[in-house]
């Protein structure tokens, strides 16, 4: 017992056990919050993790003054408090953990405080709990419990440098041993979509990270990563480098059958040396060609006009009384009964750019800001600009959050106009304006084109719903006599002012004798982020839904289903059951127009093909289909109450491989800027190959005579 008060009372060793006790506290509370399990290998990581870090801080706080030493764990316990509630806190509320590649977009997050903190539950506070507790030990009880610890003072030089040796030799040691379990397989679950090597180098998927390794080494790792440059591409030349290798099987063709010439792009694989283009090339090219289907073409030579809804879920779609125009549109169109759109670090522009697209964003950044510059030939505007559309975005609000001007004109937009240029009234205090405005607004820029494919970006249903505003308080009285929730009345009103706006933008095309000729897509960014669960639940509780919502949960994603339809005036109404998402809804658009596209090229599927997984895929790789929901952080299936079918362990291999794939793909031709290289190279190679078909001018004989 004296040799274990002596050990105790060493500065080192007690320092570390309190910083450890608070460490490990804090990463576990967050576990709990998250529904991480404690029976994996992942534990044994926080836990080692939890105990060097502690090591390191009070070996390096034992060379200052006890004062010194105090105010050095202060500063560490305040720091590691605060960034894990804030943490948390920006994954309650986006579904993510943030990290600092999309910091600039975190911080966008003060423009909303209030919803930020009205979305925090009580219990989530407890992560702050080992934080109070250890202030008020360093502050009022640790001058008196080290009052008889000295600093060594009784060793002489060469034990003093044994102890700080012995010290530095048990960091080096539990680090090796941690990377060890960090980085071999043996320690991983087989069901993972991604390696634990991959993430400790680049943990692009925040969520699977901090699943395996806790929220400080995750932050670790996403700095490192920055520092050292890693990326996607390195991660997917390091995991995919024997995927889509395999040659395409010859398949018999039939009248559905969809050719595509790869003569020019055969001829620029041949001159191209750069690695990652080498390897997107043979993925991309080895993709199958979908098909045609008695879909295709059946709103071929119409307009188009895509709409993004901003902050609208499901309950849009639930009571046709409310919202006529929506509910007329969803029943009367094409609507995708079992839609979702999957939340990010940067929700609103990722998904639209998704949309545009058909790509996944990168988890880590804002992608449609941090790439900017890219160039997307396959992207929607560009396609319709091929076929000789007019091709136009428009935006009820400024560039406060998204560099628009620059992503949708490089997807290929002739023009766009946000609310400066279209000279209407909006409102920078919480971000709002009337979308009516916009569409009348922009009707004289496009309405009178012969062939035209429209973007809007709405904002009327934008939060905040805790402040008044000119939209949410419009029919706020309203809602409120119906018994509904203050914050909730507001939501509603905003959603009804968008819902007029689209009533306004019908009678615009019915005006200009357009409305049969052209087709409208609508689809949701995101579920309204400043309502709690407990206030959605409230809606679709008294509107019948059969399902309730809770974002954090692990079981289901039911919080990120979103309304997503095609209407045209005088179609028949089509119900599409196929699980979705948004990277789905461009390449479907693109083979109901019979656009002349190669859908290798886009990450999502038309739904109507006969390849399309009826599956929705989120941004950190967990799926949700029939059958359940493949929680990816925690790889485990969870299957629905009464479900027989079960997947096999190699079956659920084969689905995360082919989603991983996919993304890592997405992710590095991204980085890459590969299909700016990829669009320039077969306009190059089919100009040569128009040239070479053209028939020579016969030359006169020479007259030798």
């Amino acid at each position: 017992m004296k040799i274990i008060r002596s050990f105790v009372k060493n500065r080192v060793v007690f320092n570390t056990l309190i910083l450890f006790i608070f460490t490990l506290t804090t990463e576990l509370i967050v576990r709990v919050l998250t529904e991480g399990s404690f029976i994996e290998f992942s534990m044994a990581r926080i836990v080692l993790s939890s105990f060097i870090l502690s090591l390191i801080i009070s070996w390096l706080g034992h060379f200052l003054p006890k004062l010194g030493q105090r105010v050095f764990n202060i500063i560490y316990i305040l720091f590691v408090g605060i960034y894990e509630f804030v943490e948390f806190g920006l994954y309650n509320y986006i579904g993510f953990f943030m990290g600092v590649g999309n910091a600039e977009q975190g911080t966008k997050i003060t423009e909303f405080i209030k919803d930020f903190f009205v979305g925090i539950k009580a219990e989530y506070y407890l992560i702050l709990i080992p934080l109070v507790l250890c202030l008020i030990y360093y502050l009022f009880f640790d001058r008196k419990v080290v009052k008889g610890m000295r600093r060594n003072n009784t060793m002489n030089f060469l034990q003093k440098a044994y102890i700080e040796f012995v010290t530095l030799v048990l960091i080096v040691l539990l680090g090796g041993l941690y990377y060890y379990f960090a980085t071999d397989k043996a320690f991983q679950n087989e069901l993972q979509t991604t390696s634990n090597y991959s993430l400790w180098l680049y943990p692009e998927n925040s969520n699977l990270a901090v699943n395996n390794y806790g929220v400080l080494v995750y932050g670790f790792c996403d700095i490192k990563s920055i520092i050292t440059g890693i990326d996607a591409d390195y991660i997917m030349e390091l995991e995919m480098k024997n995927n889509g290798s395999a040659n395409k099987k010859e398949e018999e063709k039939t009248d559905f059958t969809r050719t595509i010439d790869d003569t020019a792009w055969d001829m620029l694989i041949n001159e191209t040396s750069n690695g990652t283009y080498k390897t997107l090339n043979n993925y991309l090219k080895n993709r199958k060609i979908t098909d045609k289907n008695e879909m295709t073409g059946k709103f071929k030579g119409k307009n188009l006009i895509i709409i993004l809804a901003e902050s609208v879920n499901e309950m849009v779609m639930m009571n046709q009384e409310y919202f006529p125009n929506y509910y007329k549109m969803y029943n009367e169109g094409i609507s995708f009964r079992n839609n979702f759109s999957p939340r990010n670090n940067c929700s609103t522009g990722n998904n639209e750019f998704t949309s545009l697209s058909s790509m996944f964003t990168i988890n880590n950044t804002c992608t449609a800001n941090s790439y900017s510059y890219n160039k997307y030939p396959q992207g929607v505007f560009n396609v319709f600009n091929k076929a000789g559309y007019y091709t136009s975005a428009y935006h009820d609000y400024t560039e406060k959050f998204y560099r628009r001007s620059k992503t949708l004109p490089n997807l290929g937009a002739q023009k766009y106009m946000g609310a400066p240029a279209l000279g209407i009234p909006y409102s920078t205090s919480y971000t709002e304006a009337d979308d009516k405005d916009m569409y009348e607004a922009a009707k004289a820029y496009y309405m009178n084109e012969e062939h035209f494919m429209t973007y809007f970006a709405t904002v009327s249903p934008h939060q905040s719903y805790i402040n008044s505003q000119t939209c949410s308080d419009r029919y706020f009285s309203k809602y409120k006599s119906l018994g509904y929730s203050d914050m909730l009345s507001r939501y509603l009103s905003k959603l009804q002012v968008f819902d007029e706006a689209l009533g306004v933008l019908l009678q615009e095309l019915e005006a200009a004798g357009k409305l049969e000729d052209t087709v409208i897509a609508i689809f949701c960014d995101h579920f309204p982020y400043g309502l709690s669960d407990s206030q959605i639940n409230e809606y679709l509780k008294k509107n019948n839904a059969n399902y309730t919502v809770s974002r954090n949960s692990t079981k289901v994603k039911n919080v990120d289903r979103t309304p997503m339809l095609i209407y045209n005036a005088g179609s028949e109404a089509v119900k599409v059951e196929k699980y979705t998402t948004l990277i789905d809804l461009l390449p479907t658009l693109l083979n109901l127009f019979d656009m002349d596209y190669d859908p290798r090229l886009y990450f999502g599927t038309d739904v109507f093909s006969d390849i399309h997984a009826s599956r929705a895929v989120f941004a950190d790789g967990s799926w949700q289909n029939e059958y359940g929901f493949y929680y990816a952080p925690n790889s485990k299936m969870n299957y629905y109450d009464g479900v027989e079918f079960r997947y096999s362990n190699d079956e659920l291999k084969g689905i995360n491989s082919e989603i991983v794939t996919r993304q890592k793909m997405s992710n590095s031709a991204i980085t890459s800027n590969y299909f700016k290289y990829l669009g320039e190279g077969l306009d190059k190679y089919k100009a040569q190959l128009a040239a070479e078909s053209q028939p020579q001018e016969p030359t006169e004989p020479v007259n030798e005579g």
